[in-house]
């Protein structure tokens, strides 16, 4: 009778401790049996061994022997063991010796182990060796104008820059011009906010070639000894090199899930929730996290519909009416055409606060091209939206009066001419008569009061539709939207004649003020919008000049 299995399998493992005990200079793996690298039992003795890292042993050998390693891999499994000559990617110059070693019977593995030896690979096609790996972390220092004063030794490994092309410069231009903006937008962010903000992006390497970091930016710029943002850089390229190529869903979540900062959701083509991380519900729900999400050990467990199964819209119920349609667009369009979307939505917490995250989401699909489901990111953007909304808001309205500035009323009366559907449009051009007496006489603390009121009344006797804006000094434009003729336009005017030729209380003093207005209409053709300005600007001057403090309409 032959062998049994124990028997073959014990011999093996003293075959394999043997192997182990004669060179102690051996690279030493574990492998599952769909030849991914895992932990080396406790129970395998090493002695002194360096230990492979990394997805797969064949990942570590030049492309040619990859058939080899394959060849080896398929009998070790029939006899229980094999080897062969191979080049390693950090050696090519050098053969070394792969035993594959079938030790499942005994310790649950099957061990990788490669031998060194001095044997050079001549007359083979010659391979460059490779470099020392670089550092996957590394720091800089900017001051508060985004510029270096200072960056770790490992930043210039990982990046390839000497220091002195580092200090003293933005390194805006360093990164992709795809991610410029999101980088932007968390500087601005950690400058207005305080808090770290933290952004996955691409950085270019001195060669040209881009690194996928995750960039962290802590504010100290009050802090003594640093007055500094700090940024902390930690090179990710390799995991977004495996979200590409890993086919397997939980295996893909469960990697992205290992200290990302982004909540990860995962939903079948049902819309079935079939995995969610806890930074998720961190995002989606606060502290006020439901009972129903906490029954897992990791708290990722979501929540259940009535009918039992887990929903992606009761996991999502924070999310507003209107952000949920947007949501359930893009998701449709991934699951059925396999293509990306992002989308930003807007969450009302249980606590009533308000947040804004950028949800990332992406096909997965089978190996027959066929989507399987869909993986979303889901990303804390509501400090850089706050920020965002802010420079919107400073871009528009003139800072001191809150009416549109130059730039925005010029464009709206711009859009109005050239709307199809426009019943006509005016504008009212009005000028503050005597408003340099009030700057000399009681200082312009009273005249930026003056004109804060004057923008106030000229809100109140407009109509809902039309637009005020300042054009600068003591001028204002009031655009008329939708007005058929000029009577409409002179009533509209008057109104606002009769609001600001009237008395001001100002804190200082009360003042009797007195403005210029002129009026002018698009008419049956359509002016452009500096002749209709300039239309309204005369008419303004004979207002000015009869000083009867009645509108006058332009050509009359």
């Amino acid at each position: 009778m032959g062998t049994s299995v124990a028997q073959r399998g014990q011999t093996v493992a003293m075959g394999a401790e043997a192997l182990l005990r004669e060179h102690p200079d051996a690279l030493v793996c574990g492998l599952a049996g769909n030849g991914l690298i895992v932990p080396v039992p406790q129970s395998v003795g090493l002695w002194g061994q360096d230990l492979i890292e990394g997805r797969a042993l064949v990942d570590n050998v030049v492309a040619a022997d990859r058939a080899t390693v394959v060849k080896v891999w398929i009998r070790a499994q029939e006899e229980g063991a094999a080897a062969d000559k191979v080049r390693l990617l950090r050696k090519p110059s050098t053969w070394m010796t792969l035993h594959f070693i079938d030790m499942r019977e005994v310790h649950g593995v099957l061990l990788g182990v490669i031998i060194p030896s001095d044997e050079l690979a001549e007359g083979q096609d010659a391979v460059e060796e490779l470099a020392p790996a670089p550092p996957r972390f590394c720091s800089l220092e900017e001051d508060e104008g985004a510029r270096v004063i200072a960056c770790d030794e490992a930043f210039t490994e990982m990046f390839g820059y000497a220091v002195a092309e580092l200090i003293g410069n933005s390194v805006l231009d360093q990164i992709h011009p795809e991610d410029q903006g999101r980088a932007v937008e968390g500087w601005l962010a950690v400058l207005s906010t305080g808090h770290d903000q933290q952004t996955r992006l691409r950085r270019r390497h001195k060669d040209g070639t881009y690194l996928w970091v995750d960039t962290t930016l802590r504010n100290l710029l009050n802090q003594p000894g640093r007055n500094c943002v700090a940024v902390e850089i930690i090179d990710v390229s390799a995991e977004m090199k495996a979200q590409e190529v890993l086919a397997e869903r939980e295996e893909l979540l469960r990697r992205l899930t290992a200290g990302m900062p982004v909540g990860l959701l995962h939903v079948d083509t049902d819309r079935n929730v079939v995995y969610n991380n806890a930074r998720l519900l961190e995002i989606l729900y606060g502290s006020h996290v439901p009972a129903l999400t906490l029954g897992s050990e990791d708290a990722t467990a979501p929540v259940a519909s009535d009918a039992g199964a887990t929903s992606a819209g009761a996991l999502l119920q924070t999310l507003t009416e209107d952000s949920a349609a947007a949501l359930e667009h893009a998701l449709a369009a991934v699951l059925s055409e396999g293509v990306d979307r992002d989308v930003e939505v807007d969450i009302t917490l249980p606590s009533g606060t308000w947040r804004r995250a950028l949800m990332s989401l992406r096909a997965l699909l089978r190996p027959s091209g066929e989507v399987s489901g869909a993986i979303t990111c889901v990303l804390d953007i509501t400090d850089s939206a706050r920020a965002r909304k802010e420079l919107e808001h400073r871009a528009t309205f003139d800072p001191l009066t809150q009416c549109y500035n130059r730039s925005s009323v010029l464009s709206t009366l711009e859009h109005e001419l050239k709307r199809p559907d426009s019943a006509g449009t005016g504008v009212v051009y009005v000028d503050l008569d005597d408003f340099k007496p009030v700057n000399d006489r009681l200082g312009h603390a009273a005249g930026d009061e003056l004109l804060v009121m004057v923008a106030e009344r000229l809100r109140l006797a407009s109509r809902d539709s039309d637009v005020a804006g300042r054009l600068g000094g003591d001028e204002f434009l009031v655009v008329l939207r939708d007005i058929p003729g000029a009577e409409e336009a002179m009533r509209a005017a008057q109104r606002i004649c009769d609001a600001l030729c009237d008395t001001f209380e100002l804190s200082c003093a009360t003042i009797e003020l007195r403005a210029s207005i002129g009026v002018a209409c698009s008419g049956e053709q359509t002016p452009s919008s500096e002749e209709l300005i300039k239309r309204a600007d005369v008419a303004m001057y004979q207002c000015k000049e009869r000083r009867e403090c009645t509108p006058v309409l332009a050509g009359v």
